[in-house]
């Protein structure tokens, strides 16, 4: 009877550090997880603000080009305008003759 008794002790006690073990494994696993999952929101929060950025860049660039394409048509549009009085001058000095 002693010895079932010590026999039964001592899968009990076996059992219970196995169980230990695996605990403490599972327990280094989910630390493992929580520090990746921590890592990976940082990666998407780093991505998310250099979205951002880059788009707050391609709208100063968009109204740098906006500006420009304005101030070429604007110039196009004076050198045109200019160009036709000369072209109208030169019809009523010379007559129609000519054009």
């Amino acid at each position: 009877m002693e010895i079932i008794l010590a026999f039964g002790l001592g899968i009990m006690l076996v059992s219970t550090i196995v169980l230990v073990y695996v605990v403490l494994k599972s327990n280094k696993k989910v630390n493992e997880l929580s520090h990746l999952e921590r890592e990976i929101q940082e990666i998407y929060r780093s991505m998310n603000e250099q979205n951002g950025n880059i788009y707050r860049e391609l709208d100063k660039i968009n109204g740098k080009i906006d500006s420009r394409v304005d101030k070429l048509y604007d110039n196009i549009s004076r050198e045109l305008e200019e160009t036709n009085r000369k072209v109208e001058f030169l019809r009523k000095s010379l007559g129609k003759d000519y054009f």
